[in-house]
């Protein structure tokens, strides 16, 4: 996989830390390397959970999910599953997140690519109220993937978005209660571009499920810390929001994951 990591501005510290945390995650169509969705992996004493929207870890039971962790090594992923919801509509799912329990190596950091894990106390549930705080969030857009048909890679470009959390009428409206969820507003302006840093039309989203969700700046915070709050699931474009669901119901998935063990 090569990798294009050149956003060059938007608070370069978290920018660069968000980036060596999402992971393309990738299905093979007839041979084919495809992007479907996002990842991050997080680590606890438990061991290492990849983080992921549940449609998207859905495609990891039926068509055999891989992230690359060398720029030609494919881990292809299997382990313990646990999703919100076991269903085949996903619209009748509102959390539509997912973790897998990784059982076998290699495992992170993954240097040649430049991938690492995140540790458990990275996630802050409930982080409330929305209002107030600036969002950022990197994933990587499907229709920005590249396949080389003559060599054995594919050309990847994260991108980055900086937001606000939308007005509480949004969260009563779309039915989506600020302690389990995020609603983000989808400023297509406010977007960077990793191949020059500046500012640019966001593209379409699709892809970039599963990507998580960072509190870059907040009104109320003395010190700059930078939680991961939420995890992508859904790009709702009449609305012109993405939802996120808030990563309290992660942590809830790793305990089942890891349930009866010291």
């Amino acid at each position: 996989m090569e990798a294009k990591n050149t956003v060059k501005s938007l608070d370069d510290q978290i920018v660069d830390l968000l980036i060596k945390f999402s992971i393309p995650l990738y299905v093979d169509y007839e041979d084919v390397p495809t992007q479907i969705g996002t990842g991050f992996i997080v680590h606890s004493e438990h061991g290492f959970f990849l983080v992921s929207a549940a449609h998207v870890l859905d495609d990891a039971l039926t068509h055999g999910m891989y992230f690359y962790c060398s720029p030609s090594l494919k881990k292809h992923l299997s382990g313990k599953l646990v999703r919100s919801k076991v269903t085949p509509d996903r619209t009748q799912d509102s959390i539509d997140v997912g973790v897998l329990r990784l059982l076998d190596g290699p495992f992170p950091p993954y240097q040649e690519v430049d991938k690492f894990a995140m540790d458990i106390s990275y996630l802050k549930p409930r982080y409330v109220p929305r209002e107030g705080s600036q969002y950022l969030m990197i994933g990587y857009p499907s229709t920005k993937s590249k396949v080389s048909r003559t060599a054995p890679f594919v050309s990847v470009a994260p991108y980055a978005l900086t937001t606000d959390s939308a007005e509480p009428e949004e969260y009563r409206k779309h039915a989506l209660p600020e302690e389990t969820h995020i609603l983000l507003k989808l400023d297509v302006k406010n977007a960077f571009d990793t191949q020059s840093g500046r500012h640019m039309h966001f593209p379409k989203p699709q892809g970039m499920s599963g990507a998580p969700v960072i509190v870059s700046y907040d009104d109320n915070e003395e010190s700059r810390v930078f939680p991961v709050v939420g995890v992508a699931i859904e790009h709702r474009a009449t609305a012109r929001i993405i939802v996120a669901t808030d990563v309290r119901f992660v942590l809830e998935a790793i305990d089942v994951a890891t349930a009866g063990e010291e």
